[in-house]
């Protein structure tokens, strides 16, 4: 049987932390173009480094990554829908046009988590992510967020993709193909 299962799973070390410190968003043509190479639902290289994605830094606390896993057993189908929530602190033009240009593509994200040694997941690489929802606030209390709130939902036939390279380091990796 192919979908036979393989494994169990141990309780691991405490030691992962919530939240995201960085978001790198490229469109889905660009990612196609990269021509990454995936093994074991890892990617571990890229056939054409080119600087692709555009690197979007995160406050403490503020955004964070979730994939569900849609699935109906009466029809025998599963896909997996990944959710970006972007957090861009202050209200500013050129932002504003950036985010416009982000609702209008198919998108690819490379999130990074805050763990000690950081992990990087890549979604949306099958059928991109839509930005589908979005605001721009100011804020009320001296303390509240100026700024917007961006979440890019996609829905996938796989599980999203960890950056894992075989050869080589992720930090080199994501130097290939960070603007």
């Amino acid at each position: 049987m192919s979908c036979a299962l393989s494994q169990g799973y141990n309780l691991d070390c405490r030691d992962s932390l919530g939240g995201l410190k960085s978001i790198r968003i490229a469109t889905l043509a660009e990612w196609e173009a990269l021509g990454a190479t995936v093994a074991g639902g890892e990617v571990t290289a890229f056939a054409s480094p080119t600087d692709q994605f555009w690197k979007y830094e995160q406050l403490k606390e503020t955004s964070s990554l979730t994939e569900s896993i849609a699935a109906s057993a009466s029809a025998g189908t599963v896909y997996y829908t990944p959710e970006v929530l972007m957090v861009i602190p202050k209200l500013a033009t050129g932002i504003r046009n950036e985010i416009k240009l982000l609702a209008q593509n198919r998108l690819v994200a490379i999130v990074e988590t805050n763990d000690e040694t950081p992990a990087y997941f890549v979604c949306g690489v099958t059928n991109g992510l839509d930005v589908t929802a979005g605001t721009a606030a100011s804020g009320t209390a001296y303390a509240d967020l100026q700024g917007y709130n961006i979440t890019a939902t996609g829905a996938e036939p796989s599980p999203m993709l960890k950056l894992a390279p075989s050869s080589g380091t992720i930090a080199a990796m994501l130097a290939d193909i960070t603007n």
